[in-house]
């Protein structure tokens, strides 16, 4: 099931072989194994920043039933990566922004449902925090790094208009990209992402998107995955070409990119299928060179 990313606007989120944007000799990098992409459309996530002086935390709940609101063209998985292109259509008047134009009619994403308040508790590390269905959505920011590396995250709720859960999953090491100042969108050559590897058993997901129209869903999107272990995600030239496409680009600075390095949990709701993520959140801006 693809994802919908109704309360996390990552651009939340499509074989690397040869060449590099950076130089060297690309055969020294391992194989792109294959990416886990197998997101369900309900999730629950605790996105972790951490930088220099301090950090953050960013708790979200998409706990839907209903089939997402995903008008993309999804591709065949190339190594570690796949490429989606939105549908275009023509809707007079306008759209929400949150709404995506298909058949010629604006479609909104399925409402969110109400399971309660949301806790998320660390034990002994962080203590906890509640997230109570306000307006429709669970949403909470808070300019505090507020769950440590390692600790257990115990995330519940008692149940609803959506059915009770309750899952668990170990915080994610910060991550850390290296070279990414360097790191340049241009035709004609793969591009790599590269981190420090620091948490063995968690993964690392690259999400990145072009910024034309200041659009909710943006026209193209490039997802990658792969084991923190790997340190590096380099994309296929021909998804690069793409992505680098003028046609797709306003400012080039209006929506940053994404990468995170997570950890996931998996139940079922009722009979709804759901993810905990647990992330550890860095981003950069990209814009074709001209």
């Amino acid at each position: 099931m693809r994802r919908s990313g109704l309360l996390l606007v990552v651009v939340s989120a499509l074989a690397g072989c040869g060449g590099d944007d950076a130089g060297g000799d690309p055969d020294a990098r391992p194989a792109d194994p294959a990416p886990d992409l197998d997101d369900r459309a309900a999730w629950v996530r605790v996105s972790l920043a951490t930088y220099e002086g301090g950090g953050s935390t960013y708790i979200t709940g998409n706990l839907i039933s209903d089939p997402p609101l995903w008008p993309y063209d999804v591709e065949a998985i190339d190594g570690a990566c796949r490429f989606a292109t939105r549908q275009t259509d023509d809707c007079v008047p306008f759209c929400e922004w949150n709404q995506a134009c298909v058949g010629g009619a604006c479609v909104s994403p399925p409402l969110v449902r109400d399971a309660g308040t949301l806790s998320i508790d660390g034990g002994g590390s962080g203590g906890s925090i509640a997230v109570p269905f306000e307006d429709g959505f669970y949403q909470r920011f808070d300019q505090t790094l507020r769950f440590p590396p390692g600790a257990t995250l115990t995330v519940s709720a008692p149940g609803a208009d959506f059915a009770a859960f309750s899952f668990a999953a170990v915080a994610p090491a910060p991550l850390t990209l290296v070279g990414i100042d360097e790191l340049r969108l241009r035709t004609g050559t793969p591009m790599t992402i590269r981190w420090q590897p620091a948490d063995p058993g968690s993964r690392v997901r690259v999400t990145m998107g072009a910024d034309l129209g200041h659009a909710f869903f943006r026209s193209v999107v490039v997802e990658c995955d792969a084991p923190d272990e790997h340190g590096a995600i380099t994309v296929p030239q021909h998804m690069v070409d793409r992505l680098a496409d003028p046609q797709h680009w306003g400012c080039g600075d209006c929506f940053s990119q994404e990468v995170r390095r997570y950890r996931r949990a998996r139940t079922t709701a009722g009979s709804v299928p759901l993810d905990l993520w647990l992330n550890q959140i860095a981003s950069f801006y990209l814009y074709p060179e001209r």
